[in-house]
């Protein structure tokens, strides 16, 4: 018996997660510039950073190494 994630499980770890980046990289950013464009780079950075979350989350769910049923 194989556990697989779902994509919709996969995507909302991925998004979640990046959310809390997003408020914590415009919080940092905003020392160093303007608060708004501090808050247009974080969305850029994680958007990018949310895709690449998603397909390493997805391929890692095809590998079984570490998995263990109980």
């Amino acid at each position: 018996m194989r556990i697989y994630e779902t994509k919709i499980r996969s995507f909302l770890k991925a998004t979640t997660f990046r959310g809390i980046e997003i408020t914590i990289d415009s919080f940092l950013l905003s020392f160093f510039i303007e608060t708004h464009i501090a808050i247009i780079l974080a969305f850029i950075i994680e958007g990018i950073c949310l895709l690449a979350h998603y397909l390493f989350e997805r391929i890692w769910n095809k590998i079984d190494y570490g998995r263990r049923l109980y």
